[in-house]
């Protein structure tokens, strides 16, 4: 049975170098592929990389719909200091990191500890750095967590428990660590009580079956456009270029023969053979053919991962109605991903409050987040008027569209200001139609008065 340092070395090994590729992927760090060692060594002089990255819009265009703007719960003090947490650690962006992460990578991490002078803090961690560990009979229970790092040129490595730390240290960095041996126990700290008496790492997932995330499935077809790119490229200059030949008389070394754009490539003949001098053009690469295949691949993206076709594929005017119905896959996958990760976020928001001495139940959290639909203002209205004529309030309706409480309450603060100068207004409108007709004036009849 391997041991739990063991398992935590061997997890977090495994990781290192998907997670690398994966997001190299994903930041446009992407490698040429040839299907055969032939072409890759007829293309090995060429200096300049042709690749057109489309792993960053499958990613980018769902992480726009997630953005986490803060939480709601009905104990003020808790609202408060949470609300006050929030901005202080910065947790917006944490949050856009962790995200970012569980799409990549499929799974993304946020520390929740205190400081030595009793501070709160919360940060994400790279998912390469950290690895957890799930009970066998409860897969929701996290039985262990595991984060590495280097500090002063040595590996350190802590094991998670509910009860307590464990830490070890190597004599190297990490990326020269091949073995768990490497690692001792800490001769200045090897164990430590948590004083939490829980895990206070918290592991965002995508699935929790699957390690894989957005690009898993979307890494071969970039390969295939990357490779489609660059052999366009390279026709255009070899091969768009007019290519003149003209067949000559012999007696020129035939060395000097070349093709390349613009050229002209001779060839000569023997005299006696009855050949005539002649010339002619070679036809240029059609590169349509490389645009139309290019297109197909972006189509195949987009069925695979859910990604509007304009996100990838110039189109015309799209109609609102059109649009929503297009990017509705979308909207639906950032939906889900919302929901698990809310999960999370409301487990790591009621740890949060505990360390500020608030105890509240993770379940009387809610995670407040954007729309995650494509918002157009004249749908969005007539929907809001057919619900209000079906009789769910104004307040419900805006509250599913992610409005805060803020945000009701300074509504609600407008109307009431506009219903009093409405008032007003009105007041004033009375007591002036009330003046002139006991100064004889009679209403719509400007210049008559009361007895003509």
């Amino acid at each position: 049975m391997p041991s739990d340092l063991q398992l935590a070395f061997d997890a977090l090994k495994d990781k290192q170098a998907r997670y690398a590729t994966l997001y190299a992927y994903y930041h446009g760090v992407q490698p040429i592929r040839y299907t055969t060692d032939k072409f890759r060594a007829q293309f090995a002089d060429i200096t300049a990389r042709y690749t057109e990255n489309w792993c960053s819009v499958v990613c980018d265009s769902l992480l726009d719909r997630l953005s986490l703007k803060g939480f709601k719960l009905d104990d003020k003090a808790a609202s408060d200091s949470i609300e006050d947490l929030w901005d202080d650690l910065d947790l917006s962006l944490d949050s856009d990191d962790i995200a970012r992460d569980v799409a990549v990578c499929s799974e993304g991490f946020l520390m929740v500890e205190k400081t030595e002078t009793g501070e709160v803090r919360a940060f994400a961690n790279q998912p390469h750095l950290c690895q957890a560990f799930y009970a066998e009979d409860n897969p929701r229970e996290l039985s262990m967590a595991a984060k590495w790092f280097d500090r002063d040129g040595h590996a350190n490595l802590t094991l998670y428990y509910p009860d307590r730390l464990e830490h070890y240290v190597a004599q190297k960095p990490r990326n020269e660590i091949q073995e768990a041996k490497a690692f001792a126990p800490d001769p200045e700290n090897p164990v430590e009580k948590n004083e939490y008496g829980r895990i206070p790492l918290f592991h965002f997932q995508r699935d929790r079956t699957s390690r894989n995330g957005e690009l898993q499935n979307v890494i071969p077809l970039q390969d295939a456009l990357n490779k489609l790119f660059a052999d366009m490229m390279v026709s255009a200059e070899f091969g768009a270029w007019p290519q003149r030949w003209a067949i000559m008389a012999a007696g020129t070394d035939a060395s000097k023969l070349k093709s390349s754009p613009a050229s002209i490539m001779k060839f000569f003949y023997d005299a006696e053979g009855g050949q005539t001098p002649s010339v002619g053009q070679f036809a240029a690469t059609e590169l349509a053919n490389f645009l139309s295949g290019i297109d197909h691949i972006a189509t195949k993206i987009a069925v695979i991962t859910r990604t509007p076709k304009h996100y990838l594929l110039q189109q015309g005017e799209m109609s609102g109605e059109a649009l929503i119905a297009e990017e509705a896959p979308l909207t639906r996958k950032a939906g889900k991903y919302s929901n698990r990760l809310g999960v999370t976020w409301k487990q790591a928001a009621q740890f949060i409050l505990e360390l500020q001495g608030h105890v509240v139940v993770a379940n009387d959290i809610e995670p407040i987040w954007d729309d995650v639909r494509t918002v157009q203002p004249l749908t969005e209205s007539e929907i809001r008027l057919n619900n209000s004529k079906a009789g769910m309030p104004l307040d419900t309706q805006l509250e599913r569209e992610g409005w805060t409480d803020d945000e009701l309450a300074e509504m609600h603060k407008r109307e009431d200001a506009n219903q009093a100068r409405s008032t007003d207004a009105a007041s004033v409108a009375r007591d002036a139609a009330l003046a002139r007709f006991n100064a004889g004036v009679v209403p719509g009849l400007p210049n008559a008065t009361v007895g003509e």
